[in-house]
């Protein structure tokens, strides 16, 4: 749930998509690459995952952020 190969900003993403979705961010993954910013994880519902989404543009343009949370269903399966 850490950020990996930490920066501040990328610490500070991560700690904001932590705040914003209560932890909600299952295997939450926030690296920086190429002046791009990439958050991965698993949430259970598409509300959290607007939740993180807004969390992570508080701090990054639109162009510098990329999102792969995946919206699981009870079981872990991805809808």
């Amino acid at each position: 749930m850490e950020a990996t190969g930490a920066t501040p900003l990328t610490e500070q993403v991560a700690k904001l998509v932590r705040s914003y979705t209560h932890g909600r961010v299952r295997n939450l993954r926030v690296e920086e690459a190429h002046g791009r910013v990439e958050i991965r994880g698993e949430v259970r519902t598409w509300h959290s995952k607007q939740l993180a989404l807004t969390a992570a543009l508080e701090k990054l343009s639109g162009d510098q952020l990329r999102e792969r949370i995946v919206v699981v269903g009870v079981g872990g399966r991805a809808r």
